[in-house]
């Protein structure tokens, strides 16, 4: 009866966090906290990231392999976008010290209108309520190679095979990089690469082929001066630890960890400094 609390008690999960962040007009958006990247006794993880801007590499969002720096990472932040604006991010993922199940996680998303200018005001039904953004602005992902490139079918998308508005693919979502049920675990030492394209505006994906094209002339001026921005948390799990663990459909909660591994093992993880 005892033995299940210290099973769970021995599993440790780490994650990785950096922003995305998007601003349409000239107001720049707010801060979003990046809480880093960490180790402990049973797992290490490190990220790297590539971005490019309309084509352009973006140097603010691209690194070498380290650990986050926390509240100052971001996957992309940009104060000025417009319609028809299209890019890339590339994150490369590298778990050391054991197998690892990794989930790609986004949380606190936010979808402001944040002000009005007289072109928005014109067209914006809903005032300041909400932004329109998180529905003009699209995103797929897919597990990547490391090229960059979306080269279906052996490359699987993540999201966004469908519907790919923001206010759908990254608000409050989880997918999963490599769990129990999407295996092999990611090898001690390994690499997993992470593809996540964005447009302001409408964005096509083939499916077949992997070429990708975005058309801004169907995003209005409601969306003007509006804002989202999201937290994009790398999950990293030993699968040594939990052989059936699952990414879920949602990211947990600061309490739903607590309770899975137990306060002691989170104090360990999840204070990190």
């Amino acid at each position: 009866m005892n033995a299940a609390p210290s099973i769970l008690k021995r599993v440790t999960i780490l994650s990785a966090v950096a922003a995305l962040v998007a601003t349409a007009g000239l107001f720049a958006p707010g801060d979003t906290v990046a809480t880093g990247s960490f180790t402990s006794r049973n797992l290490d993880l490190k990220i790297d990231s590539r971005a490019w801007y309309n084509g352009e590499s973006v140097p603010s969002s691209t690194w070498s392999l380290k650990k986050l720096v926390p509240g100052m990472d971001k996957f992309f932040n940009f104060g000025d976008i417009k319609p028809g604006d299209f890019g890339k991010t590339v994150v490369s993922i590298h778990p050391s010290k054991s197998k690892s199940w990794l989930c790609l996680d986004f949380s606190n998303f936010e979808n402001k209108d944040n002000t009005q200018n007289e072109p928005e005001s014109a067209v914006d039904q809903n005032g300041l309520a909400t932004g329109e953004l998180g529905t003009g602005m699209k995103f797929f992902g897919w597990i990547d190679d490391g090229d960059g490139a979306f080269e279906p079918p052996r490359e699987n998308p993540l999201f966004g095979t469908s519907t790919r508005s923001a206010l759908t693919t990254i608000n409050n979502k989880s997918y999963t990089i490599a769990d129990a049920t999407h295996g092999p675990a990611c090898q001690d030492g390994g690499t997993k690469y992470v593809g996540i394209a964005w447009c302001v505006g409408s964005m096509f994906v083939n499916l077949t082929n992997g070429k990708m094209s975005c058309d801004g002339s169907e995003l209005g001026n409601a969306a003007q001066t509006d804002s989202i921005s999201v937290d994009v948390s790398i999950r990293a799990m030993p699968a040594s630890q939990d052989e059936r663990f699952t990414c879920g459909t949602k990211p947990r909660s600061e309490e739903e960890n607590r309770e899975r591994i137990g306060d002691d093992v989170w104090h360990e993880v999840g204070d990190r400094s």
